[in-house]
């Protein structure tokens, strides 16, 4: 019989300003088994979206927890307790209840907020924010598709609104409905984002830190840059930045495009590009680490120069070679062993949910894999999920004969955390001591394996062994998803 869990925390948050932030302290009784993590996190910045823990905190035997941790007058924090997940934008001085709606089990209903004060609920205040843009005011935009609006709708538009920033809490909301609207504004080609971006923004004023904002200028602004100016396109600066163009170059180049006067955003939009190419292997992480340590030194707005200090710690902390902390993880069995047991050989970590078909069709690849690196003895397999219905995964394995390790993640997510294994499936790849060698190998298929031989070869120069088996072919399979490579084993030779 399912029973219907009921949770309750009392939060009582008391707040002290100390360089512009204030201390929480946070304490509470979760009806849940002993030991429970809560994990208070929020985003880093808005290009690598890499997520900061504020603090981490179990549960003891009584179920009850106290924490502390520093957090601005107000900001969106993510509260996760096991899969269990609530977004709200969370302001000091004031007490909250938390309770979880459960029809099943610890891990699955939902996380609800609620204060004395309604006019202070963050979750009211965030649904309040974003009912601004109802179905009946995005119709007037979208009313007739692949059609730009016409003024007299782009004016009722913006009329809805602006009713709704008459009632909006804060300077954090109003920032989160302008941005809205001129991405909205945008998709319908109501308007350009020069013009747009003057009439709703000032300069001086940018809510860089605003995640609607971010999103605004990844959607749009991102775009627009990779496809000019002119002048940009001629340096080819998007097939590979020249080793001798800086970042002053850039944003004297930058500067001669109409949508590029105000500098704050050159520098954040600029920064987005070059981790994105940096990611895609367009330029080098060296090059990469260069320009951003140039950006630090050099941006005018002081949230750009955090920004790319955090962009410089992660990129240095995820390049090859560097060691990272031994992970705990959680067998099929209920024991635990650390990523260090693996030592010996490369291992390829797989991160991954059997909530989406993608998913399932990689885990086939990598079993691929998996057999002929298996064969030649030159690698290790673990697979990862987050999953919360264990039971179902063990059955879904045991049914396909997956020969990859399969790991459950700890409830403190420490791994995912560190990796930013937020969208999956998502890909590690360890040489055999136990460093990076890469986080994004390749895609399951002829080259991973080609990879890892070649990391397996490094640590064993004389094997003969490896060096003469052919490498499987790749071929289309109906019973995958279209364009997905399946590994065909080779061929043995033909006996004359």
């Amino acid at each position: 019989m399912k029973k219907i869990i009921s949770v309750l925390l009392i939060f009582c948050l008391s707040s002290l300003t100390v360089f512009g932030q204030h201390d929480y302290f946070i304490s509470g009784k979760l009806k849940m088994k002993s030991g429970t993590t809560l994990r208070f996190t929020k985003f880093n910045d808005y290009i690598s979206l890499e997520k900061v823990r504020l603090a981490t905190v179990k549960t003891d035997k009584d179920s009850c927890f106290s924490v502390n941790f520093k957090m601005n007058n107000q900001d969106i924090v993510n509260i996760s307790v096991n899969e269990l997940n609530l977004e709200a934008l969370f302001y000091p001085d004031l007490h909250y209840n938390i309770t979880l709606a459960s029809t099943k089990n610890e891990h699955v209903g939902s996380l609800l907020i609620t204060s004395c004060n309604q006019i202070v609920n963050p979750q009211f205040i965030l649904n309040k924010t974003y009912n601004v843009f109802s179905d009946s005011t995005l119709g007037i935009l979208f009313k007739q598709s692949n059609q730009r609006p016409p003024k007299t709708a782009v004016d009722l538009f913006n009329q809805n609104i602006n009713k709704g920033l008459q009632q909006a809490a804060d300077t954090f909301c109003k920032n989160l409905i302008q941005s809205r609207r001129l991405d909205y504004l945008m998709m319908s080609r109501a308007v350009n984002f020069p013009s747009a971006f003057n009439q709703f923004f000032d300069c001086k004023n940018l809510p860089l830190s605003n995640p609607a904002f971010a999103s605004l200028l990844y959607s749009n602004f991102r775009l627009y840059f990779n496809l000019g100016p002119p002048q940009i396109t001629k340096l080819n600066l998007f097939q590979g930045i020249p080793d001798s163009v800086h970042f002053s170059n850039l944003m004297q180049i930058m500067s001669v495009d109409p949508a590029l006067i105000c500098v704050p955003l050159r520098e954040f939009v600029l920064m987005d590009n070059i981790y994105d190419m940096i990611k895609n292997g367009q330029i080098t992480e060296a090059r990469g680490i260069l320009l951003l340590k140039e950006i630090s030194l050099s941006v005018t707005h002081p949230y750009n120069k955090q920004v790319a200090e955090g962009l410089i710690k992660r990129l240095i902390r995820q390049q090859a070679g560097t060691t990272i902390p031994d992970f705990e993880l959680l067998y099929q069995d209920g024991t635990i062993h650390s990523l260090s047991s693996f030592k010996g050989k490369p291992l390829h970590v797989t991160f991954f949910t059997l909530n989406g078909s993608a998913n399932r069709t990689l885990l086939s690849q990598i079993a691929d894999v998996e057999h002929f690196a298996d064969s030649l003895g030159v690698s290790n397999f673990v697979c990862v999920t987050t999953d919360t219905d264990h039971e179902a995964v063990k059955k879904y394995w045991a049914e396909n004969k997956y020969p990859m390790q399969l790991c459950f993640a700890p409830d403190d997510y420490e791994m995912i955390d560190y990796f930013n294994a937020y969208t999956l499936p998502c890909f590690v790849l360890l040489d055999s001591k136990g460093k990076i060698n890469t986080l994004a190998p390749n895609f399951p298929g002829e080259q991973l394996l080609k990879q890892l031989v070649s990391l397996h070869q490094l640590d064993n120069p004389k094997s003969k062994e490896v060096k003469t088996q052919k490498t499987p072919q790749i071929q289309k399979d109906s019973q995958f998803l279209p364009g997905s490579p399946h590994i065909v084993p080779p061929q043995s030779p033909s006996k004359k």
